[in-house]
């Protein structure tokens, strides 16, 4: 089963039965891993460019409202929980307030190791999810659509996603703390001095040490593999449904309507476990140490069970338009590959028509099928 779609390659599924392409015409070049892993790599690297923006709003709406101890003074010094002030109205607001004080250079914060978080995780995510399902559900000629059931779909899914989210960690540890640094009444959380990417790393593993850069990843973990469960289970079933039921097309219009149906099954599956990320990949190192468990459970007794959901309708915003940047960009790549390297048709020639009107033994017209690769008897040997 192919991943992106072709005109000869279908995305996860398509048509079922063999090709029914003339015999005579050339077999389609397969991509080879190497390839597959190079452009799932770089389509998500090319489609955050255009989404970075809206993943800082979204961590920067799930920042704030964080109930933190603060010490009440006049009382002893004795610890109170406050709630930090609620600075951004909406995602609209978060929006524009940025874009006011710090330009698109604020909304575009942690951009490069954004980049670099999108090509570690879907080199594994992406690149990986074919080949897992086809050892799961072997095919039975390359190029067919995989007839897997759903389960074995949200296994290979969220295998990859696992491998995925371990490699890029760091990266978006890295990408949180810049994306949630503000100057003034902007900002929200924790707040680090850092530079830039490498500043950031450097920092980071000098003070306290390389084990932080993993802060987190258990949720982290947990999150893509349910995510990348339901993103590419959702998207592969859609799209073969809408094949084989409503005699859909594949095309970019396809590919974008089951894109944004899957991203907003991954949102409501993953929204609560990014809002606990973000924050224990925002708390700063001289805090009092909390696991994942004991972070869910103070959000949820602080906060209420609505504050697992900050931020949705930005993190939809952010990741439905990057699937559907995402799979057009992978099926471009692909295509480009693969019609790139494409060699031509030989097509069969007709025998030559001195020879046709030369024969003696009133041979059928049909001999005119004849191709170039079989040498015509001379007249005299007829």
């Amino acid at each position: 089963m192919n991943t992106f779609t072709t005109n000869s390659t279908p995305l996860l599924g398509g048509d079922s039965s063999p090709s029914s392409s003339s015999p005579l015409q050339s077999k389609k070049k397969e991509l080879t891993q190497l390839e597959n892993f190079a452009i799932s790599a770089l389509a998500p690297s090319m489609a955050v460019l255009f989404t970075n923006p809206f993943d800082t709003v979204k961590v920067r709406l799930q920042l704030q409202g964080e109930f933190v101890k603060t010490r009440e003074p006049g009382r002893n010094g004795k610890e109170v929980v406050r709630v930090s002030e609620k600075v951004y109205k909406s995602s609209l607001d978060c929006l524009q307030k940025t874009f006011r004080h710090e330009g698109m250079r604020g909304l575009q914060k942690g951009l490069f190791p954004a980049i670099l978080k999108e090509s570690s995780k879907n080199i594994f995510r992406l690149g990986l999810y074919d080949p897992i399902l086809n050892a799961m559900h072997p095919l039975s000629y390359p190029g067919e659509a995989s007839t897997a059931p759903a389960w074995k779909r949200m296994i290979a899914g969220a295998t990859c996603g696992a491998m995925g989210a371990i490699s890029a960690n760091p990266f978006e540890l890295i990408k949180t703390r810049l994306q949630s640094h503000s100057t003034g009444g902007l900002a929200v959380g924790n707040q680090y001095a850092y530079t830039g990417t490498f500043s950031a790393l450097r920092t980071i593993v000098t003070t306290d040490g390389a084990m932080t850069l993993y802060r987190g990843s258990m949720i982290s973990i947990a999150r893509s593999m349910l995510g990348s469960a339901a993103n590419l289970t959702t998207y592969s079933l859609l799209k073969d449904h809408a094949r084989n039921n409503w005699g859909a097309q594949d095309g970019i219009m396809l590919d974008m309507m089951s894109s944004l149906v899957s991203a907003f099954v991954s949102v409501v599956v993953m929204n609560p476990m990014d809002v606990v990320r973000i924050r224990l990949y925002n708390r700063s190192s001289s805090a009092a140490s909390q696991s994942t468990l004991q972070s869910c459970r103070h959000i949820l007794v602080t906060e209420g069970p609505l504050a697992f959901y900050k931020g949705f309708s930005t993190h939809f915003m952010r990741i439905g338009p990057h699937f559907t940047l995402t799979f057009v960009f992978l099926g471009m790549l692909k295509r480009q590959i693969i019609e790139g390297s494409q060699p031509e048709v030989v097509e069969p020639r007709k025998a030559s028509t001195a020879i046709i009107h030369g024969m003696e033994d009133g041979t059928s017209s049909t001999s005119a099928s004849i191709t170039s690769s079989v040498i015509p008897r001379r007249e005299e040997q007829m």
